[in-house]
């Protein structure tokens, strides 16, 4: 049973009510995202509010929105945000992001979306739409990211290596390229389940990169361990 908080340096997260809990591909995103430069950011799907707190830690100056379409997670971050030291810079919007609608548009928009295709979607409804992408696939989330941003915004995701170039060629479609992207295997030896990516529009080559999450003997790398140092206890 997963604790009902994830304690960080500066802020807590409940997270009892929520489907989609504290995660290290949560962390990592949030953690390797860059903020720098961005006045109004965008979390879709933020179940506990994690990636907004993140945010909010990171650059402080910027005005961060947060959708979530389960409204027992939209609760939750609520409650997580108005106890955290940045409640007059986060909102969190109950509304499916698909049809949600807002004078803003953002520089920097962050997911960490429902990737699982292909699998039996979990029997429990809440885990399910969290999850799995039957209810907002990669094409319709980059759509609604390109109606959403200014010309210059820079998005930041994971996803399952094995759906990589599904993303880019949606991303294409929405005129948004990799400008970053990180392989990332879990442990030492082990290949790649995940990719870091950046999106942004324009035309450059995508700086690669490559991170392992623990050594052979299940301790967190160096590498790893400075990603998140400012934002983890034990780190």
């Amino acid at each position: 049973m997963p604790n009902p908080w994830f304690r960080f340096k500066q802020f807590t997260v409940k997270q009892d009510r929520c489907a989609m809990k504290v995660s290290t591909d949560g962390n990592l995103l949030g953690a390797w995202t860059r903020y720098d430069g961005a006045s109004r950011i965008l979390d879709i799907g933020t179940g506990t509010g994690l990636l907004a707190l993140i945010a909010a830690q990171r650059n402080q100056q910027a005005h961060i929105e947060a959708v979530e379409l389960d409204p027992d997670a939209a609760a939750q971050a609520r409650e997580n945000v108005a106890e955290s030291p940045w409640p007059q810079r986060i909102m969190v919007h109950h509304a499916d992001v698909r049809t949600w609608e807002t004078n803003a548009l953002y520089d920097l928009v962050l997911c960490n979306p429902p990737f699982y295709k292909g699998h039996i979607p979990s029997s429990e409804a809440h885990t399910a739409m969290a999850k799995h992408d039957g209810m907002l696939s990669l094409a319709a989330l980059l759509s609604t990211m390109a109606r959403l941003t200014v010309a210059e915004a820079r998005i930041s995701m994971i996803i399952p290596v094995e759906r990589i170039m599904e993303l880019e060629s949606v991303a294409a479609d929405e005129g948004f390229i990799p400008s970053r992207k990180c392989q990332v295997s879990y442990r030492h030896g082990r290949p790649p389940k995940r990719v870091l990516i950046e999106l942004s529009r324009g035309n450059h080559a995508p700086v690669l990169e490559e991170l392992t999450v623990e050594t052979g003997t299940g301790k967190p790398t160096p590498e790893f361990r400075a990603l998140p140092s400012d934002l983890e206890l034990d780190f």
